[in-house]
């Protein structure tokens, strides 16, 4: 769902980076909240794709603006 958001609104900066706490916290413990001390590998490093060693999870950022440019 957050993906047809991006897609229609410009998100503010902020708005990413609670999605992404969400995100972090299911991936590395199951729940919404977690500390740096439970997340195994940084984040920019879980967006990458498959083959450069990430787990293909999308950039939310990158993602709304590619979806947006896709429109002109």
């Amino acid at each position: 769902m957050i993906i047809y958001l991006v897609m229609a609104v410009d998100f503010p900066q902020w708005a990413y980076k609670a999605v992404d706490k969400i995100r972090r916290g299911y991936i590395w413990k199951g729940c919404i909240d977690v500390k740096g001390g439970h997340c195994l590998v940084a984040w920019d490093m879980v967006c990458r794709p498959l083959e450069l060693g990430g787990l293909a999870i999308s950039n939310l950022r990158n993602l709304g603006w590619a979806l947006r440019v896709r429109w002109l």
